[in-house]
């Protein structure tokens, strides 16, 4: 079967350095904001980030109703108990329609998005007959199409995720930061006979141990964006060798090659199964950090503002505040501990794009004999459409 192949491909990406693969990715995708498209991509990304703030102002009320709801509790007063009860219907409906708009605004953003870079990838590949000269030039990846029709969604789509998550981090950060230090306050403690007193300690210990788990998850999970390209690869030559088993049924059965192509997709699968467990043990020593991290956010407050709250120095309700506080802070400082396996995913597909990318910058100027072929126009749309 081997005569039917594509041919020899340009250098992988996997080659290349991670941040030579993302500055040429974001070159081509991040036009979208300065190019025809701009109008429609600066409004939706504004909404976004209006979204995103009163999505903050929702979890700052959530945080401030608990604090009251716990301290009414402590003091057995029902008529505040019933008074904080009241708000929550408007907090809720704030919250549902925070989210809705966070929603739209993001999808949407994905769909014009890859709707502009597939355009624009399209025309350049169709245009001086660029589709055929890179096959007559050897220098071909394998399956374009796939990239542009696939790779392209699977590269985009987590960047307005990423952005997003990003985004709501530093906010985040920010904010519950300082509830955990105005709530939090100082801690005096006495060791060996002497007294030390440490300043805004809940968020000392919120810092230390944030960047620990991520600096612990970067370590261990490094090596998940090669494995993940590595796989991706192996799936799409996969899908390569069955798209030509049918394409070419005809002369494959005619040459009773049946066999050969059983043999030759099998062996390409057990590619793809040993690419995938080398990739799920991985995600194994990932999880240690990531599952155990999440088991101990929740209780280490408690346990790290208990000796003010015997001390009569909290109240129920400030306990439950910096609880709240510290889960939000440490959400935003290990934001790249929930999302490495994500960002593994991106570096690979925008690698396989920037592959096409890369085969097309090969091409010089069609020579003056080469007959010229009609191209249906492709654009980006413009932010009127």
């Amino acid at each position: 079967m081997s005569d039917i192949g594509p041919g020899p491909r340009p250098p992988s990406f996997v080659d290349q350095s991670e941040a030579a693969v993302a500055r040429m990715f974001m070159a081509l995708t991040l036009r979208f904001w300065t190019e025809g498209s701009r109008r429609i991509a600066w409004a939706l990304s504004v909404g976004l980030c209006l979204s995103l703030f009163a999505v903050l102002a929702v979890d700052v009320s959530v945080n401030r109703w608990q604090s009251a709801l716990f301290n009414a509790l402590e003091r057995r007063d029902v008529a505040a108990v019933k008074a904080t009860i009241w708000l929550l219907p408007l907090i809720v409906l704030g919250g549902a329609a925070a989210g809705v708009c966070v929603v739209w605004t993001r999808e949407v953003l994905q769909v014009r998005w890859r709707e502009w870079v597939t355009a624009t990838l399209v025309s350049r590949w169709a245009t001086d007959n660029r589709f055929r000269r890179i096959q007559v030039a050897g220098v071909e990846p394998a399956n374009p199409e796939y990239r542009i029709a696939d790779d392209v969604r699977m590269a985009l789509d987590p960047l307005v995720d990423f952005a997003i998550g990003l985004f709501s981090a530093i906010l985040g950060a920010a904010t519950f930061i300082g509830i955990l230090w105005i709530v939090g306050g100082g801690l005096t403690v006495t060791i060996a006979g002497r007294t030390a007193s440490i300043p805004a300690f809940m968020v000392i210990a919120a810092l230390v141990y944030g960047i620990g788990v991520s600096v612990a998850a970067v370590y261990v999970g490094r090596p998940l964006v090669a494995r993940v390209a590595r796989r991706n690869e192996a799936e799409a030559k996969l899908r390569f060798e069955l798209t030509r088993l049918r394409e070419h049924a005809a002369p494959i059965a005619a040459a009773d090659g049946g066999l050969a192509a059983r043999a030759a997709i099998a062996g390409v699968y057990d590619q793809v199964v040993g690419r995938w467990i080398a990739m799920i043990w991985l995600h194994a020593r990932l999880t240690w950090v990531t599952n155990g991290s999440g088991v101990l956010v929740p209780l280490l407050p408690l346990v790290l503002a208990a000796p003010k709250y015997l001390a009569g120095e909290l109240s129920w309700g400030d306990m439950a505040s910096l609880a709240a506080a510290f889960v939000k802070v440490q959400g935003a400082i290990t934001w790249l501990v929930d999302n490495f396996r994500q960002v593994a995913q991106w570096y690979a597909s925008a690698g396989r794009v920037v592959d096409l990318l890369e085969a097309m910058d090969r091409l010089e100027s069609p020579p003056p004999s080469e007959s010229s072929v009609d191209v249906v126009p492709l654009r980006a749309p413009s932010a009127a459409e």
